[in-house]
């Protein structure tokens, strides 16, 4: 089987994270790099290797060497750079959040089902080793509550940006709304939160908490916000229970904390994996043309789950989710 050729747009930290995994992958190497700064994109032709380095983005998508494209820019480009890569015939991997509005999700979505190519949306925390420990542990919760409580963000911040980022509800919650959904198994009906702006001058929604309903009657809770790090709990920290059971996951979920009915306590440490293992299932789908494993609609999920959020604050009322995915996969 021959090795995919992969283009990498965006040469800062997150697309370094990619290169170094890539390069830890069989059956794929990287050869082009594209970044608005060429001298980044040059650095990382001189780490890791490959054809060449350019800030000119209609070659790099027009290549037709090239069978995927890493899109890890700035989150407002997602779209346009996912749409303009599936066009070309290029598979995708994007880092998340796939989009930050309804619309550009859906453009996304239509142009995935148009083209045929796979889109894998980069959400890491789903390979985490406790966080799939828990879901073997607790595979039907009815009750999970997701925190991420990140320190301030600054307001110069580019994901602060209420364009550029949408801010930290939007550009970081999205991974805490996909792991609830991930965890519940099932998808969220509907959503009812409180927070707002509390002290960003941007204007984006900096702190909030949420209620999910999910179509099997399970319960989700939100917390997402840059208050500051919670010294117990850690940034991220997930809780799960049914009847008899309880899972807390601190340390960024890599110790859980296991309690059932009439058994002693029992705690695993684990780590923070993640993004070798998405890139090795991303590679493996192509290879053997299987579903991605994460995929536009789990992306469009997440970031509806977040928005629809957002959008409750406005209206005073729960907003759906759902039924508008539905609705727009038809």
């Amino acid at each position: 089987m021959s090795t995919l050729r992969a283009g990498i747009i965006g040469c800062g930290n997150i697309g370094k994270a990619h290169s170094e995994c890539i390069k830890a992958v069989e059956g794929i190497q990287t050869v082009a790099y594209c970044d608005v700064f060429e001298e980044n994109a040059r650095s990382f032709l001189q780490s890791f290797g490959g054809a060449y380095a350019t800030s000119d983005t209609d070659a790099f998508f027009a290549d037709d060497s090239l069978d995927v494209i890493y899109v890890a820019t700035l989150n407002d480009t997602h779209a346009d750079y996912c749409i303009r890569a599936l066009e070309s015939g290029k598979h995708v991997m994007v880092e998340k959040p796939l989009a930050i509005s309804m619309d550009d999700c859906v453009r996304i979505c239509n142009t995935v089902k148009k083209t045929g190519k796979k889109l894998m949306t980069a959400f890491k925390m789903r390979y985490y080793d406790m966080v799939l420990k828990a879901k073997e542990l607790i595979p039907d919760p009815i009750i999970i509550a997701m925190q991420t409580m990140d320190d301030r963000w600054p307001d110069t911040h580019w994901a602060n940006d209420p364009v550029k980022g949408g801010g930290n509800v939007m550009a970081q919650g999205c991974h805490s709304t996909d792991l609830l959904r991930f965890v519940a198994g099932f998808d969220p009906i509907a959503t009812y939160a409180a927070g707002g702006n509390y002290y960003a001058a941007t204007g984006v929604v900096d702190n909030l908490t949420a209620i999910y309903r999910f179509e099997n009657g399970a319960a989700g809770n939100l917390v997402q916000g840059d208050c500051n790090c919670p010294p117990l709990a850690g940034k991220f920290f997930m809780q799960l229970f049914s009847e008899g059971k309880a899972i807390s996951l601190n340390d960024r979920l890599t110790t859980l904390t296991y309690k059932e009915t009439g058994n002693e306590t029992q705690v695993f440490h684990g780590f923070e994996t993640g993004m070798l293992e998405e890139n090795k299932e991303f590679v493996k789908c192509i290879q053997e043309n299987t579903s991605s494993p994460i995929d536009h609609i789990d992306g469009l999920y997440a970031t509806l789950m977040a928005l629809q959020a957002i959008n409750s604050l406005k209206s005073g009322k729960p907003e759906p989710i759902n039924s508008l995915v539905k609705e727009i996969m038809l």
